[in-house]
């Protein structure tokens, strides 16, 4: 993790993306991450939630690639294991769709009590797609505020941070997932920014420092070995210097969506970002 501006050696922490190619359990990942010197790791939460519509129809989630089953694990347990190998949880990405909130709403309040419980202090998610057949942005919009609005008064209680990521959706483009975040106007409520992911802006560092002032997390892509989906040749350093323009006093995580072996993708990306953080800071 690296953090605030006088930090002139950044410590990231490490999304646990990596494993799914890797088809590495929790135990597995956390493992790797820790010899490779992380210290902070971001596991996927999953929540088990049965919806019942009426008297003969049910909905229930499913996740076919996840770490933590909210309803399964042993904290306890995982508490040990992650002391054992000295790492942290700097959030749990607990991506569900909030646009559906009879399910995204127990699902996120769900996955912020396992945070709770495990002294984690940040869960982030997105809205899910848009069914833009027949639902207009602004009814998406009035939906995704209802959601965040209820899942924000449980991270308030519990004493977590929730935050939105700029996915896809809504979140899309930086104006609307500002004006989001402005609208629910809560301090139990950020972005992450995912320095990867606003691919239909024309002006990917302008969306950027539109976002800038509501960024608690960011996301940093890397993609070594070649994008897994795809690359972008970003400039790290440039978006570092736009966050702390914009008063950033958060974190960093790496995200590694490519396809070299995590055993030199790790220390290749840790390298990157280190080189730009200390350019953008000098």
């Amino acid at each position: 993790m690296c953090r605030r501006q006088d930090d002139k050696m950044m410590q990231p922490g490490l999304n646990l993306e990596f494993a799914r190619s890797e088809r590495l359990d929790l135990e597995q990942a956390l493992r790797v991450a820790a010899e490779a010197g992380y210290r902070h790791v971001e596991p996927y939460v999953y929540s088990e939630v049965a919806l019942s519509l009426n008297s003969h129809l049910t909905l229930q989630t499913g996740s076919p690639y996840h770490h933590l089953n909210a309803d399964r694990i042993s904290a306890s347990e995982l508490n040990r294991l992650r002391g054992k190998l000295g790492l942290g949880f700097s959030a749990f990405d607990a991506h569900s769709s909030l646009l559906l909130p009879q399910l995204g709403v127990p699902y996120l309040r769900r996955a912020i009590d396992l945070a709770a419980e495990m002294e984690c202090p940040v869960v982030m998610s997105d809205e899910g797609p848009l069914p833009t057949d027949w639902m207009t942005l602004d009814q998406g919009f009035d939906i995704l505020c209802v959601s965040l609005e209820a899942v924000v008064r449980h991270a308030q209680k519990r004493g977590v941070m929730l935050l939105l990521e700029n996915h896809w959706g809504l979140t899309t483009f930086a104006a609307d997932m500002r004006g989001l975040i402005e609208t629910v106007d809560s301090p139990w409520l950020a972005a992450i920014l995912d320095m990867g992911n606003f691919l239909f802006e024309e002006d990917m560092y302008a969306a950027m420092e539109t976002v800038a002032p509501h960024v608690w997390l960011a996301h940093a892509k890397t993609y070594p070995g070649g994008g897994s989906w795809y690359s972008l040749d970003l400039d790290y350093a440039r978006i570092f210097r736009i966050l702390l323009d914009a008063g950033w006093q958060g974190y960093c995580s790496i995200e590694m969506e490519g396809g070299e072996d995590a055993s030199t993708a790790m220390p290749k990306s840790v390298a990157l970002l280190q080189a730009a953080w200390a350019k953008a800071t000098e």
